[in-house]
């Protein structure tokens, strides 16, 4: 079974170590473009999506079936068969960089009018089954999965967002991302935005129903500071620490700092948690040993908390998001 697998491209490296450190039945072929590479596993694609689930890798977005290797689409008359009219489906189709025959928008159309001819229900925004498509230079790769099967719901797990008017920071987008990978009952709770401004995570969990403490000396945005919901300490995060007792149920941080350093604060803010409360941060990557600086980190925060999600969102750059719950 050949697989095609996505990842960000400058992390192309780590994530493919990653994966081929799952199984030694898991084979690398080549990469097909930037941060999309070809595997080769023995067993059906079923099972290596359960395995990968199981590792919870941090650094791959998504993986589909390649099935269908050719120059054209006559695959869809093999796919018809096998797909459930009681189920929607999406076509999900990207191209490499080196693509100059195929052009995706036509070729795209073309299959889901088909399967819509035939009087599949097509939903591009959650799909239940997905015919998904990468075009090369020479090549079309195709295949048919069920949609929890691919890791992610999003072509080439790319969670693209609205660039509303109100929308004060696109870092927002990585909060978004991560609260709609890992849902977080919060329940009318309280929230520490730490390094806050301009204000994009404060915004998002103003928006999820929290009361957000905002801290940092840079100006919150005028529409924040105005939030009844919002309280703004115009001040270093470690200030405000060292001054103030309260508890969260909830503390966040996006501020740039080195993993260790990272790790220290998050330990001092320990007994600033509820019972049961989670820390959402972003850990900053630098280009060395990047899988075993994270593997320390853990191992040290793991004796104070619970690391319930580690991943790199399409949202994150040269970082990943990692959320603690406390022990």
């Amino acid at each position: 079974m050949s697989i095609i697998f996505s990842c960000q491209a400058d992390f192309h490296g780590v994530a493919l170590q990653e994966i081929l450190a799952v199984n030694n039945e898991i084979k690398f072929i080549k990469w097909l473009g930037g941060g999309v590479g070809l595997l080769d596993y023995a067993g059906e694609f079923d099972e290596f999506s359960q395995l990968i689930k199981a590792q919870s890798l941090i650094f791959l977005r998504h993986i589909f079936p390649a099935e269908y290797t050719a120059q054209d689409i006559n695959f869809i008359q093999d796919f018809e068969p096998r797909m459930s009219q009681n189920k929607n489906f999406s076509v999900q189709i990207r191209a490499s960089e080196n693509n100059k025959i195929y052009k995706p928008p036509e070729i795209k159309e073309k299959i889901t009018d088909y399967f819509k001819q035939k009087g599949f229900a097509e939903n591009k925004r959650d799909p239940e089954q997905i015919i998904s498509v990468y075009l090369t230079d020479n090549n079309i790769y195709a295949g048919l999965s069920q949609a929890e099967q691919n890791l992610s719901i999003w072509s080439g797990g790319m969670r693209h967002y609205a660039m509303r008017e109100d929308i004060i920071s696109r870092a927002g987008f990585k909060l978004m991302e991560a609260l709609e990978a890992y849902p977080i009952d919060f329940n009318n709770s309280t929230a520490l935005d730490l390094g806050a401004a301009p204000g994009g995570w404060t915004k998002v969990l103003i928006e999820h129903g929290l009361r957000v403490t905002a801290v940092d000396p840079v100006e919150l945005s005028p529409e924040l500071q105005a939030n009844k919901n919002v309280d703004y300490y115009q001040e270093r995060a470690h200030e405000y620490i060292k001054k103030s007792n309260k508890k969260f149920n909830l503390i966040v941080n996006d501020m740039s700092m080195n993993i260790f350093t990272s790790i220290n604060f998050i330990l001092s803010l320990k007994n600033r948690l509820n019972k049961d409360g989670h820390i959402i941060i972003t850990f900053k990557l630098t280009k060395q040993d990047r899988l075993n600086k994270i593997k320390d980190g853990l191992k040290i925060l793991s004796k104070h908390f619970e690391p319930v999600f580690i991943r790199q969102l399409f949202h994150n750059r040269s970082e990943i998001t990692v959320i603690l719950k406390k022990n």
